[in-house]
């Protein structure tokens, strides 16, 4: 598989379900770059105010059956998501830190260098206690199809 950059519209849709049954959904969409090394997908992008995290720039690890998280800037975060395995980390926040702990039950990929997206469904767990279970809806579309 070649290596190839480029530039990307990057959509971000998350929504968290909580334990009453409630739903908050988040979207953002913002350029990227996606590229393709050793075998894995990359997807980079810029979090904005919107999301709450600006100064933070997410790269997204993205193989067969497990995607990895990484966030670096204002917010810190590396998480692994694979269906089955739970996966605690820590998310850094100027305001204080927090153990996270993911539990996915769904890992969708489907990416080729044309783009195409990412369905994430898990359960988040804050220090021992669950908060939500969210859905994480990611695409990658090359920017030369708005052209």
């Amino acid at each position: 598989m070649r290596s190839l950059k480029k530039d990307v519209l990057v959509k971000v849709k998350g929504t968290q379900t909580n334990e009453l049954g409630e739903k908050d959904s988040i979207e953002l969409v913002t350029e990227g770059r996606f590229f393709i090394r050793d075998q894995h997908y990359y997807i980079l992008y810029n979090e904005t105010c919107l999301s709450g995290m600006e100064g933070t720039t997410t790269t997204l690890k993205v193989e067969p059956r497990r995607v990895t998280l990484n966030r670096m800037g204002t917010a810190e975060q590396k998480t692994t998501f694979e269906a089955g395995i739970l996966n605690a980390g820590f998310y850094v926040t100027p305001y204080g830190t927090m153990k996270i702990t993911v539990l996915p039950s769904k890992v969708e990929v489907d990416l080729t260098e044309r783009g195409g997206s990412i369905n994430l469904e898990y359960e988040l767990q804050v220090g021992q206690e669950k908060i939500s279970d969210n859905q994480l809806e990611i695409t990658v579309e090359h920017l030369e199809n708005y052209a």
